[in-house]
């Protein structure tokens, strides 16, 4: 017996899947903020950072990393100075440390890093966010 039916046109090939990877740390970036970023990274799937993250990603690390170094100035000198003319003041550390703060807590949740983001990521997808209804099978049981 021959062939039977219409044969395809074309040759149909399996293409080999592509190696989803982690982004590298850009250039430039001080060896703490690599180390944050390597953490952060490998933290995730590889594929939850896109392309156009990496600008963000980077700076969350620096502030992170600004936010280690004003933290250990602050534990080094103090909460206040005391300057060579006498005068008392604020350690001007903890202005570069609350910065730092803003900036890592603004960026995480854009990132999707943050405490909230994560549990709703890892749990039921924030699917049960909305309370029950005190009214909800009154009407109609089924």
């Amino acid at each position: 017996m021959g062939d039977r039916g219409p044969h395809a046109k074309t040759n149909i090939r399996v293409l080999a899947p592509v190696k989803k990877r982690r982004p590298n740390p850009k250039p430039g970036m001080s060896s703490k903020a690599r180390t944050i970023w390597l953490k952060i990274v490998r933290a995730y799937p590889p594929d939850h950072f896109k392309p156009q993250h990496t600008g963000m990603l980077r700076s969350y690390c620096e502030a992170e990393a600004l936010h280690d170094r004003a933290v250990a100035a602050i534990i080094k000198s103090g909460d206040i100075i005391k300057q060579p003319n006498g005068v008392v003041k604020e350690n001007p550390y903890i202005n570069i440390e609350i910065k730092a703060t803003n900036v890592m807590s603004q960026l995480g949740t854009k990132l999707g890093i943050t405490v909230n983001a994560t549990t709703v990521a890892r749990g039921d997808g924030g699917a049960n966010t909305k309370p029950k209804s005190k009214r909800e099978g009154l009407l109609f049981k089924g």
